[in-house]
C-alpha cells in the first residue's frame, strides 16, 4: 500500500546500530603504522578517474590510467559514500560522525555546497537521479532529504526507520529504493512510499542497486551470525516482490554494483564475486581483506575495489588483478 507523506511530521529518534558504529571504532591511523579504511570508491562517468574516501580525513582522486594522484582534498571525518554527477564534473559526498558535513563539490571551480537538513550524526546513503537534476541523501535518523542539482533543499521524507544505510534511484524514473532494517520504495512524483519487510527478524541491510533495465533491484545485508541469519544477496522486482535470496557469503555484503551493460553484478564481501541477472555465480576471487567499496568503469570492462587496509585494486571481467594503489 502506498501512503501519502507530504503532511507527515513524525520524526523517529536516532538509534544507530552496532553495525553503523563499528567502523568508526575500527579506524586506524598511519601514525600507528597502519592503513586507513577506504569505505567508498566511484568511477568518473566521463573521465579516466576514480575518487576514494574513508577514514583518512581526505578525499583522493586518482587517474585510472596511470594511477597517479590527481587531487588530495582535505575532508575531516568518515566519508561513507561518493557519487559523481551523471554528466558533470561535480561530486556528492556523504559523511558521518559530525566532523564535516555532507556536500556537493564542484571540481571545475573548487566551489562546494553544504547540504542542509542532514542529521548531525551524518549520512551513509547518497545518490543522483538519472538526469542529475535531483540528489537524495539518506541519514542516520531514517530521513531521506531531496535537493535540486545546485543543492537547494526541496523535501524531506520520514521513512519510518532508525537509519537509511543505502539508496539508489531507478535508472529511468524518479523512484528511490532505500534500505536500513527494511526496504522502502519512494516515488518522488507522487510523494508516496511503500515499505517492504525483508524477513521475520530485522537484519541491517547495507547496499542496494537497480539493474540498468529498471525491472528489478538487488540488496545485500549484514546478516546476524549470532542468531544464525546468514548474510543474504537478494533480488527483488520493481514492485518489491522477492525473486531470489542467495546464501553462502562468510561476511556481510558491504557494497554491490551492476556493470553499465547490465550483464554482471559485482559484490564486495570477504570475496569479490560476479553474478548474472538471474543470480547465478559467474566468478569469485578471495581477497586478503574485507572489501568495502566497488564500482565499474563506463565501458564495463574494468572493476575497482577498496578494502579495509586502504588498498585500491583494479580487476578485469574475469577477476584477474590488473593494478593496485596503496596510500
Amino acid at each position: 500500500m502506498w501512503i501519502p507523506l507530504r503532511n507527515c511530521c513524525t520524526i523517529f529518534l536516532l538509534l544507530l546500530t552496532w553495525a553503523c558504529q563499528a567502523p568508526q571504532k575500527e579506524t586506524k591511523t598511519q601514525e600507528e603504522g597502519k592503513s586507513y579504511f577506504y569505505w567508498a570508491v566511484d568511477w568518473h562517468p566521463n573521465k579516466e578517474q576514480i575518487v576514494v574516501g574513508g577514514t583518512n580525513d581526505s578525499l583522493k582522486i586518482f587517474s585510472s590510467k596511470d594511477l597517479s594522484l590527481i587531487h588530495d582534498y582535505p575532508y575531516l571525518g568518515t566519508i561513507t559514500k561518493t557519487k559523481w554527477h551523471p554528466s558533470k564534473n561535480k561530486l556528492a559526498v556523504s559523511v558521518q560522525d559530525g566532523l564535516s558535513q555532507t556536500k556537493i563539490i564542484y571540481f571545475d571551480t573548487e566551489k562546494n555546497i553544504t547540504l542542509d537538513s542532514v542529521s548531525n550524526e551524518g549520512a551513509r546513503a547518497i545518490g543522483w537521479n538519472h538526469t542529475g537534476e535531483l540528489l537524495a541523501v539518506g541519514d542516520y535518523e531514517g530521513m531521506i532529504s531531496i535537493y535540486s542539482e545546485d543543492g537547494t533543499f526541496l523535501h524531506r521524507i520520514d521513512t519510518g526507520q532508525k537509519s537509511i544505510i543505502g539508496l539508489d534511484w531507478h535508472p529511468t524514473k524518479n523512484m528511490i529504493a532505500g534500505i536500513g532494517e527494511k526496504i522502502i520504495l519512494y516515488d518522488y512524483n507522487s510523494d508516496s512510499i511503500k515499505s517492504i519487510e525483508d524477513r521475520d527478524k530485522e537484519v541491517l541491510m547495507l547496499c542496494v542497486d537497480w539493474h540498468p533495465n529498471g525491472e528489478f533491484f538487488v540488496t545485500g545485508d549484514y546478516g546476524d551470525f549470532i542468531e544464525h541469519h546468514p548474510p543474504l544477496l537478494q533480488y527483488w522486482t520493481a514492485e518489491g516482490e522477492r525473486i531470489k535470496a542467495i546464501e553462502g557469503s562468510k561476511a556481510e555484503y558491504r557494497n554491490l554494483e551492476w556493470s553499465k551493460d547490465g550483464e554482471l553484478l559485482a559484490t564486495a564481501s570477504e570475496k569479490l564475486r560476479l553474478w548474472d541477472q538471474e543470480g547465478n555465480l559467474v566468478a569469485d576471487q578471495k581477497t586478503s581483506h574485507l572489501l568495502w567499496g566497488i564500482d565499474w568503469n563506463k565501458a564495463a570492462d574494468t572493476l575497482v575495489t577498496t578494502d579495509e587496509e586502504g588498498k585500491v585494486v583494479f580487476w578485469d571481467r574475469k577477476l584477474k588483478r590488473l593494478n593496485e594503489i596503496r596510500h
